[in-house]
């Protein structure tokens, strides 16, 4: 289905009615709008999942301008700002007071800006945004580094990635010398493990949990 938004015709979906019968009377249920992720996607990321919802609420799938089944408008309104306001008239073209609004990923800063610019208008808002947006000053995604395992310093990647890597340059010298040893030649594994499970090469003696290598 479509709607004229802003001089853009916007695709939505719904599932689950509005009303239903609660004894001798009509109850409205709430309605759950959806904000899809991207952008260049579209609402059928919430699918199936967020269909078993219907029994509860009125679960409305929207597609932004741009996205999807949508119309894409003059480039120069793909804003945050032009998307969150979309939001607003496209509740106020079909009657929806009082959404419980809902976005993932770029559909969760969709949401943010229109409780922002709209904050009387959401039931609720909720958001879901894999990147860190606050105490960064970037505004583009960032990655998550891969985490060690408890009581290790570095990640389990590799045999070369799992062994420390020492800072000094007595260390280093170390390293190189062991690597000629009889047991590099024999290609013996000289690493050690202590009771933790993390592994250490012969030149350095304990974990970063304070443990010493048996």
């Amino acid at each position: 289905m479509h709607v004229v938004v802003n001089g853009v015709r916007l695709f939505f979906d719904v599932e689950g009615a509005s009303l239903v019968p609660n004894g001798g009377a009509m109850r409205e249920k709430p309605t759950l709008l959806l904000l899809h992720g991207g952008p260049g996607l579209d609402h059928s990321i919430y699918k199936p999942a967020f269909s078993s919802l219907a029994d509860l609420a009125q679960v409305v799938f929207l597609d932004h301008r741009g996205n999807g089944r949508s119309d894409p408008g003059p480039r120069e309104s793909w804003t945050l700002a032009q998307w969150a306001d979309d939001v607003r008239a496209f509740c106020d073209a079909l009657g929806i007071a009082r959404p419980i609004v809902y976005g993932a990923s770029f559909g969760g800063t969709v949401a943010l800006a229109y409780a922002t610019r709209h904050p009387a208008h959401p039931g609720k808002a909720r958001r879901s945004v894999p990147w860190r947006a606050a105490g960064s000053s970037r505004a583009t995604a960032t990655p998550t580094r891969r985490r060690s395992r408890p009581g290790c310093a570095w990640p389990f990647r590799s045999t070369r990635a799992r062994r420390a890597i020492p800072t000094s340059r007595a260390g280093r010298s170390d390293i190189s010398k062991s690597r000629t040893g009889s047991h590099a030649r024999a290609g013996r594994d000289t690493r050690s493990t202590c009771s933790r499970g993390c592994h250490a090469c012969s030149v350095r003696r304990s974990c970063s949990a304070g443990k010493t290598i048996r």
